[in-house]
């Protein structure tokens, strides 16, 4: 995670010197480089927007692994991690609940998708979904439920 940090800060810093020129006229980016950085640190997503995309991932390995489609189920599981370490790095007061959840739910889904087991599957979606919910309650977000959706979102779910 430090490390992706550090990249994380060397990309904007070169970033923001290379275009400096470019971004000097603007009205919204002004300030010495620290400054800068701070301000396009402050438009990162929220949990809430990253938890949109963690959302329809969950839902798309689910389907995927229901059409028999192992490979996109492990891939959006993947994709689920990724997207969850950006969680954790923008908002590092979450880190500890994002990161218990990963290894109480994400590692025994990514068991079940490398077994190809759907019996197992299903009863550890089930599981990571009932934990989805009680940490959204755990955290003053009850009225943020994830349901499963009565079909997949995207047509790359099915078998190739």
């Amino acid at each position: 995670m430090l490390t992706i940090r550090k990249n994380a800060a060397l990309v904007a810093a070169c970033l923001l010197t290379a275009s400096a020129a470019t971004y000097a006229a603007s009205d919204w980016l002004k300030g010495t480089p620290e400054q800068q950085l701070k301000t396009l640190a402050e438009l990162q997503p929220g949990l809430g927007t990253v938890m949109i995309e963690y959302a329809n991932r969950f839902t798309t390995m689910y389907y995927a692994a229901h059409g028999g489609n192992w490979p996109m189920a492990d891939y959006q599981l993947k994709e689920m991690r990724e997207i969850q370490e950006v969680g954790e790095t923008t908002r590092p007061g979450r880190a500890a609940m994002l990161k218990a959840f990963e290894s109480s739910h994400l590692d025994k889904l990514a068991e079940t998708i490398k077994a190809k087991d759907l019996k197992k599957f299903n009863a550890a979606f089930k599981s990571a979904a009932e934990g989805c919910n009680g940490c959204h309650a755990a955290n003053d977000f009850a009225f943020i439920k994830y349901q499963l959706p009565k079909s997949a979102l995207s047509p790359t779910s099915a078998k190739p």
